[in-house]
């Protein structure tokens, strides 16, 4: 499975492939925001990264949930987006080699 885009990338979408697929454009955008979301969660909460202890703050349960909603649905975008993008790409016929002559 692709690991999904950096956040870098993820800004970087060229226009030609969002006119073949424009679906990518709100991909794009939620992968973003799911990046941003668990980098403040883990920044709010360094404990995340630890076993779960037996009496944790409410909110730390719930960036734990959170969590657990987030990942799976990040696979499912890229997923989705490795799909879309395998639609797109046409193989090239072996004795095409793009000369006009």
């Amino acid at each position: 499975m692709a690991n999904p885009p950096s956040l870098q990338d993820a800004i970087c979408v060229d226009p030609r492939l969002l006119a073949q697929a424009p679906e990518l454009a709100a991909l794009t955008h939620l992968d973003v925001a799911l990046a941003i979301c668990v980098r403040a969660l883990l920044a709010e909460h360094p404990t995340l990264a630890l076993e779960r202890a037996e009496k944790e703050p409410a909110s730390l349960c719930r960036a734990r949930r959170l969590l657990a909603c987030i990942y799976p649905l990040q696979r499912a975008t890229c997923r989705y987006r490795a799909a879309t993008l395998a639609a797109l790409t046409v193989p090239q016929k072996a004795d095409d080699d793009d000369l006009p002559f």
